[in-house]
Protein backbone atom coordinates (compact mmCIF):
# COMPACT_ATOMS: atom_id res chain seq x y z
CA UNK A 1 0.00 0.00 0.00
CA UNK A 2 1.61 3.23 -1.12
CA UNK A 3 1.44 6.42 0.89
CA UNK A 4 -0.38 9.34 -0.73
CA UNK A 5 1.78 12.06 -2.18
CA UNK A 6 0.84 15.66 -1.34
CA UNK A 7 -0.80 16.00 -4.77
CA UNK A 8 -2.96 12.95 -3.96
CA UNK A 9 -4.38 14.21 -0.65
CA UNK A 10 -8.06 13.40 -0.49
CA UNK A 11 -10.85 15.38 1.14
CA UNK A 12 -10.94 12.94 4.06
CA UNK A 13 -7.16 13.25 4.50
CA UNK A 14 -7.50 17.04 4.39
CA UNK A 15 -10.12 16.88 7.15
CA UNK A 16 -7.76 14.75 9.23
CA UNK A 17 -5.01 17.35 8.75
CA UNK A 18 -7.39 20.11 9.89
CA UNK A 19 -8.56 18.06 12.89
CA UNK A 20 -4.94 17.34 13.88
CA UNK A 21 -4.06 21.05 13.64
CA UNK A 22 -7.07 22.02 15.75
CA UNK A 23 -6.35 19.38 18.39
CA UNK A 24 -2.67 20.34 18.54
CA UNK A 25 -3.50 24.03 18.83
CA UNK A 26 -6.06 23.35 21.57
CA UNK A 27 -3.55 21.14 23.42
CA UNK A 28 -1.05 24.01 23.45
CA UNK A 29 -3.80 26.37 24.65
CA UNK A 30 -4.84 23.96 27.44
CA UNK A 31 -1.21 23.47 28.47
CA UNK A 32 -0.70 27.23 28.66
CA UNK A 33 -3.85 27.55 30.82
CA UNK A 34 -2.51 24.87 33.21
CA UNK A 35 1.01 26.33 33.37
CA UNK A 36 1.70 28.41 36.43
CA UNK A 37 -1.26 26.70 38.15
CA UNK A 38 0.53 23.36 38.64
CA UNK A 39 4.13 22.23 38.98
CA UNK A 40 5.55 21.46 35.53
CA UNK A 41 6.49 17.93 36.63
CA UNK A 42 3.02 17.17 38.02
CA UNK A 43 1.31 18.77 35.02
CA UNK A 44 3.40 16.59 32.71
CA UNK A 45 2.54 13.47 34.74
CA UNK A 46 -1.18 14.23 34.60
CA UNK A 47 -0.87 14.94 30.87
CA UNK A 48 0.85 11.58 30.38
CA UNK A 49 -1.77 9.70 32.40
CA UNK A 50 -4.63 11.37 30.52
CA UNK A 51 -3.11 10.49 27.16
CA UNK A 52 -3.56 6.78 27.91
CA UNK A 53 -7.38 6.88 27.78
CA UNK A 54 -8.11 7.66 24.07
CA UNK A 55 -5.58 5.17 22.62
CA UNK A 56 -6.67 2.50 25.11
CA UNK A 57 -10.28 2.80 23.91
CA UNK A 58 -9.17 2.99 20.26
CA UNK A 59 -6.94 -0.08 20.60
CA UNK A 60 -9.74 -2.07 22.27
CA UNK A 61 -12.13 -1.09 19.46
CA UNK A 62 -9.56 -1.85 16.72
CA UNK A 63 -8.67 -5.22 18.29
CA UNK A 64 -12.34 -6.19 18.30
CA UNK A 65 -12.46 -5.59 14.52
CA UNK A 66 -9.10 -6.90 13.30
CA UNK A 67 -5.77 -8.27 14.55
CA UNK A 68 -3.29 -5.67 15.72
CA UNK A 69 0.04 -5.33 13.91
CA UNK A 70 2.96 -5.53 16.36
CA UNK A 71 6.64 -5.47 15.42
CA UNK A 72 9.72 -4.92 17.56
CA UNK A 73 10.62 -1.75 15.64
CA UNK A 74 7.05 -0.51 15.92
CA UNK A 75 7.09 -0.95 19.71
CA UNK A 76 10.54 0.66 20.02
CA UNK A 77 9.64 3.72 17.94
CA UNK A 78 6.31 4.05 19.76
CA UNK A 79 8.21 4.19 23.07
CA UNK A 80 10.62 6.78 21.64
CA UNK A 81 7.61 8.80 20.44
CA UNK A 82 6.04 8.71 23.90
CA UNK A 83 9.28 9.76 25.56
CA UNK A 84 9.72 12.61 23.09
CA UNK A 85 6.16 13.89 23.53
CA UNK A 86 6.45 13.56 27.32
CA UNK A 87 9.67 15.57 27.31
CA UNK A 88 8.09 18.09 24.91
CA UNK A 89 5.08 18.56 27.21
CA UNK A 90 7.39 19.02 30.19
CA UNK A 91 9.41 21.64 28.34
CA UNK A 92 6.22 23.47 27.35
CA UNK A 93 4.92 23.40 30.95
CA UNK A 94 8.24 24.82 32.11
CA UNK A 95 8.43 27.50 29.39
CA UNK A 96 4.84 28.64 29.81
CA UNK A 97 5.12 28.66 33.62
CA UNK A 98 8.10 31.01 33.15
CA UNK A 99 5.75 33.49 31.47
CA UNK A 100 6.40 32.73 27.79
CA UNK A 101 3.34 33.84 25.80
CA UNK A 102 1.41 31.20 23.86
CA UNK A 103 1.30 33.45 20.78
CA UNK A 104 5.09 33.80 20.91
CA UNK A 105 6.39 30.44 22.10
CA UNK A 106 4.15 28.09 20.16
CA UNK A 107 4.91 29.40 16.65
CA UNK A 108 8.66 29.46 17.32
CA UNK A 109 8.68 25.95 18.78
CA UNK A 110 6.39 24.51 16.10
CA UNK A 111 8.19 26.09 13.14
CA UNK A 112 11.56 24.98 14.48
CA UNK A 113 10.19 21.50 15.14
CA UNK A 114 8.70 21.30 11.66
CA UNK A 115 12.01 22.30 10.09
CA UNK A 116 13.89 19.76 12.24
CA UNK A 117 11.45 16.95 11.40
CA UNK A 118 11.67 17.78 7.70
CA UNK A 119 15.47 17.72 7.88
CA UNK A 120 15.35 14.30 9.54
CA UNK A 121 13.04 13.11 6.78
CA UNK A 122 15.43 14.34 4.11
CA UNK A 123 18.70 13.26 5.74
CA UNK A 124 17.75 10.07 7.60
CA UNK A 125 14.78 8.76 5.62
CA UNK A 126 16.17 9.95 2.29
CA UNK A 127 12.95 11.74 1.36
CA UNK A 128 13.21 13.97 -1.68
CA UNK A 129 14.68 17.45 -1.26
CA UNK A 130 13.47 19.99 -3.78
CA UNK A 131 13.65 23.70 -4.38
CA UNK A 132 10.17 23.82 -2.87
CA UNK A 133 11.58 22.22 0.31
CA UNK A 134 14.35 24.80 0.42
CA UNK A 135 11.83 27.63 0.03
CA UNK A 136 9.78 26.11 2.85
CA UNK A 137 12.80 26.01 5.15
CA UNK A 138 13.64 29.61 4.32
CA UNK A 139 10.05 30.71 4.97
CA UNK A 140 9.99 28.84 8.29
CA UNK A 141 13.29 30.46 9.32
CA UNK A 142 11.95 33.87 8.29
CA UNK A 143 8.77 33.23 10.26
CA UNK A 144 10.74 32.30 13.37
CA UNK A 145 12.88 35.42 13.00
CA UNK A 146 9.86 37.68 12.57
CA UNK A 147 8.04 36.22 15.57
CA UNK A 148 11.16 36.24 17.77
CA UNK A 149 11.94 39.87 16.90
CA UNK A 150 8.72 41.34 18.25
Amino acid sequence: MSKPLPSQVTVSTSLLFIAAMAVLGFADFALKRASGRISPSLGTLIYALATVIPPLLWTAWARAHQPLLVTRDGVLWSIVTGLAFGAFAGLLFFLFSQGVNLSFGTPIIRLGGIAFAALLGIIVLREPFTVRSLIGFLLAATGIAVIASR
